[in-house]
């Protein structure tokens, strides 16, 4: 079958308002993933607490590893759906894939407000609330799945031709996409707390993220135009799952997608997992084990220790130092090998953890004084881990320009590698966590921070070797013209 899409020249004489409306309009998408990462952690917290509290009849406790199977449904769908949106974006544009996704989200959402689980609820029950939990997950999937490979082919063909440019907006959308989530932890947890304290049920929390991801899919809707080009590129074939590959497979995405993997595997270990460890399964304040969701782990002073609204805090510390990380980071990206980047990110991540690991088994006292250096020390690693994912966006964006005719294609690379490694990271870390918690789970993402160091020099070996080469192989470039071969 025949197809024409059409692929934008440099454009930077049009105005930026669309472009930032995408940047913007992400950042929503990606909050509302937030709130409901956290509310899905902190709903199954307080429902298995119920469960086995009094008047509870289900003697059963809710292990870490289906917690991390139930929040890891969402990138089933985000990896599996990027491929086939990556194609459609290719041939039918961008803007109306922005759109789909929050609606998706927003379906999802409010499905999830009208499930009802109650402490006496027989098995059966139990398992069927499991299962249209695990279906709403896998909806809400479609909207990252559909919405991020068209913000990233939209803005890699925006800034086509201007490598500062395309640094920079490449850090705002990680930005957009990270801060975006961590916020929507924050703003999850508060929204949680508030509606248990006013005794309107946590769960119409629920109702709030779906208005989140309405406004997203209104930004997309109203501020985001089709890209105007004064040419067109003929693809004479769609591209099927073998060209796709076949990218993948390519020498400098084949180093990168391990090490790429591995950092997504940690987002899926600090947004999927965390919060139900970190949770005690109440809405305030109490003793350290105050939910009883599962037995004490001596020492770890973390584990299961805060309420909704105290994890939110956690989170928003966390992403305030991930933010002016990459905020940093974009000031020297397009003056530093992206693999020099990535690979001092990657040791940033085994630092971060050793010292939350040291914070784990530190008393948290605020007279504790070794609290007031553990804490900003690691706050440092953090903003330099967090340079990893805005090197490895430019890094694909540079290679799109090779295949202009499939940058949907390419930059849905993003999405699948992000929706793959926190899929991974999700369902591995599991039986971490069940083994020894806080600590398991700590074990795991100093792990990946290894596999990335590895897989980043392989990838840095290649590329100081051949400096020049950054075109995949084997790919279908049939069509492309020359104008757009050359950018």
């Amino acid at each position: 079958m025949t197809s024409t899409s059409t692929i934008a020249v440099p454009i930077h004489h049009q105005s930026p308002v669309p472009l930032y409306a995408a940047l913007v309009g992400t950042f929503f998408l990606r909050m509302g993933g937030g709130i409901m990462g956290i509310l899905i952690g902190l709903y199954l917290a307080a429902k298995d607490t119920e469960m086995n509290g009094p008047g509870g009849n289900l003697s059963y406790v809710i292990p870490a590893t289906l917690v991390g199977i139930i929040t890891a449904s969402f990138f089933i769908t985000e990896l599996s759906g990027s491929f086939i949106a990556g194609n459609l974006i290719d041939r039918n544009g961008p803007k109306r894939y922005m759109i789909f996704g929050p609606l998706f989200g927003a379906v999802a959402v409010f499905i999830t407000a009208l499930l009802h689980l109650r402490g006496s609820s027989p098995p059966s029950q139990f398992i069927l609330f499991m299962a249209l939990l695990f279906a709403t997950r896998l909806l809400e999937g479609a909207a990252g799945a559909t919405t991020n490979p068209a913000a990233l082919s939209y803005i890699a063909a925006y800034t086509s031709g201007d490598a500062k440019l395309r640094s920079r907006i490449s850090g705002y959308f990680e930005i957009a996409t990270l801060i975006g989530a961590a916020l929507g932890f924050v703003f999850g947890g508060q929204l949680w707390k508030w509606f248990i304290d006013n005794h309107h049920g946590g769960q119409n929390a629920f109702l709030v993220d779906a208005a989140i991801y309405g406004l997203s899919a209104l930004i997309f809707l109203v501020g985001v135009r089709n890209i105007e080009s004064k040419g067109k590129v003929k693809r004479t074939e769609a591209p099927d799952l073998k060209q796709y590959v076949s990218l993948i497979s390519s020498p400098r995405l084949r180093e990168l997608v391990p090490a790429w993997l591995a950092i997504s595997a940690l987002l899926g270990v600090l947004f999927n997992h965390a919060t139900f460890q970190l949770s005690n399964g109440s809405s305030r304040a109490g003793s350290e084990f105050a939910g009883g969701i599962t037995l004490p782990y001596p020492g770890q002073t973390l584990s299961h220790a805060f309420n909704g609204g105290q994890i939110g805090l956690v989170f928003g510390l966390y992403a305030a130092a991930f933010g002016v990380g990459i905020v940093l980071w974009t000031l020297v990206i397009p003056r530093m090998r992206k693999s020099t980047i990535m690979m001092i990110s990657a040791f940033g991540v085994l630092v971060s953890s050793l010292l939350i690991a040291a914070i784990n088994h530190t008393a948290l006292d605020g007279s504790n004084p070794l609290l007031y250096v553990l804490i900003p020390l690691m706050l440092i690693a953090v903003m330099v881990e967090s340079g990893f994912t805005p090197a490895a966006l430019v890094y694909l964006s540079d290679i799109s320009e090779a295949h202009a005719e499939n940058r949907g294609m390419v930059m849905g690379l993003y999405s699948f590698l992000l929706g793959f490694g926190q899929l991974l990271g999700s369902v591995i870390a599991g039986p971490f966590a069940d083994r020894a918690s806080i600590d398991g789970l700590l074990l795991f993402m100093s792990i990946l921070g290894i596999i990335s160091a590895i897989s980043v020099t392989l990838l840095r070996k290649d590329e100081l070797a051949h400096p020049a080469d950054l075109k995949p192989k084997n790919v279908a470039a049939s069509g492309v013209s020359e104008a757009a071969a050359a950018d």
